[in-house]
């Protein structure tokens, strides 16, 4: 993996130390995390994947799911994004991923009609993942959905059904009263650092990718190689949230990594967006995450480089040698014909960063340059434990999110509901 930054003048060696300095005894509690397994830190999502029972528990759920033709991934937020960052990515075609998130009649419609012309129940897996077990938008989807699908295959629909959640929670009683396959997560990991266990494990390998490349990359990004770029990183961002940078844009240079900003959203906002910090303090200072691709550099790219105050860009790509295309020698594409697509994509990339440059803007650049799921599971742990180290620096709890409670306690009033 291949890391760039290009920074304001006051980003130096003696403001990264000093962040540094207030890392350390974090940076070393995380570690002990890691080394020991312990489970009873919420950090202990960075190192779950190397237990022994979630690879039993994938391949047995590979084995007992071998040729399905269809996964429908019902979950919200931090339990769909980092399959489906992870999906659009390497998608080898083997089994097409469904999603329902949100609450809408008509996604709900979309999805029955994709599925009338499956004929055996044994195409198909029902993945439904809700680590509290009273996630409105996942329990309505999945209860109209399972309806629908039970009144086709009977109760065979629930031998293809997956729970994956909190052990005990309501949720899974009644997964067990159904039968289904029921798969427990940590409950001390939160639903934003799932991705590294059965949450984001088990539909990736039902989808058919390499699970095992991508949990050899979330194991090494607690490496010291790894860790110290982390640590610096997250040094990095800490310093331009002081200097009243606001703005944090998230740019998939490969537009298949536009989910992947996604999940990068959602971890960071949720991370870091409190009202208060451990000490009772007002929040006044951070970031709102955006997501662009390279469509936007005819949009909000002139925004940007046109000098706009506060924006930090973080530049997200990998050289895809699989497929190239030559450019015609004749016709309207004449003038780059003695290039290939993949080389005038890099060129637009350079191109990019030197008018980032010239401008002023700064910006971080990373480029996957080893094997796609390894760099995923590699980049997406780095990010999770450089979430947590800017949440220590700015003195906040990266593990709640008391604001989102907020809107579920209201839909239930809202509802009638207790």
């Amino acid at each position: 993996m291949y890391f760039s930054y290009f920074d304001i003048d006051s980003v130096n060696e003696k403001n990264l130390k000093s962040g540094l300095k207030k890392l350390h005894i974090y940076r070393t509690e995380v570690q002990a995390t890691v080394e020991k397994n312990d489970d009873t830190r919420p950090e202990y999502s960075l190192v779950h994947a190397q237990n022994p029972e979630v690879h039993e528990t994938i391949d047995t759920l590979k084995k007992q799911f071998k040729g399905i033709k269809h996964l429908v991934l019902v979950g919200i937020g931090g339990s769909n994004l980092g399959t489906e960052a992870i999906h659009f990515v390497v998608d080898n075609g083997k089994v097409e991923l469904h999603s329902l998130d949100t609450v809408s009649a008509h996604d709900i419609e979309l999805l029955i009609n994709k599925l009338k012309p499956v004929r055996s129940v044994k195409q198909l897996a029902v993945c439904v993942i809700s680590k509290s077990g009273n996630t409105a938008e996942t329990l309505v989807n999945a209860g109209v959905l399972l309806e629908v699908l039970e009144k086709k295959f009977k109760t065979a629909i629930y031998t293809q059904t997956i729970f994956i959640g909190n052990p005990n929670t309501d949720f899974m009683k009644a997964g067990k009263r159904l039968g289904v396959n029921l798969v427990p997560m940590p409950e001390i990991v939160g639903g934003r650092y799932s991705v590294t266990t059965e949450v984001g494990l088990v539909p990736l390998a039902l989808l058919g990718h390499d699970t095992d490349a991508f949990i050899s990359g979330i194991l090494d990004a607690s490496t010291d190689e790894f860790e110290t770029v982390v640590a610096e990183n997250a040094s990095r961002v800490y310093h331009y949230i002081g200097k009243n940078f606001h703005h944090y844009n998230f740019f998939a240079f490969e537009p298949r990594l536009q989910k992947l900003g996604a999940w990068y959203r959602q971890l960071v906002a949720e991370s870091l967006g409190k009202e208060t910090d451990r000490a009772g303090k007002k929040v006044t200072k951070g970031f709102v995450p955006t997501i662009s691709t390279p469509v936007e550099l005819h949009s909000v790219g002139q925004l940007y480089m046109s000098g706009l105050d506060g924006v930090y860009t973080d530049f997200v790509t990998f050289d895809d040698d699989r497929t190239d295309f030559a450019i015609p020698k004749k016709g309207i594409a004449k003038t780059y014909g003695k290039f290939t697509v993949q080389e005038v994509a890099t060129a637009l990339y350079g191109g990019v960063m030197g008018a980032y440059q010239e401008r002023s803007l700064p910006y971080r650049s990373t480029i996957f340059d080893e094997d796609i799921a390894y760099s995923l599971g590699l980049f997406m742990a780095m990010r999770m434990r450089e979430t947590m180290y800017l949440a220590e620096l700015t003195n906040v709890d990266a593990f709640n999110q008391p604001n989102v409670e907020l809107y579920k306690n209201k839909t239930r009033e809202i509802l009638g509901l207790k």
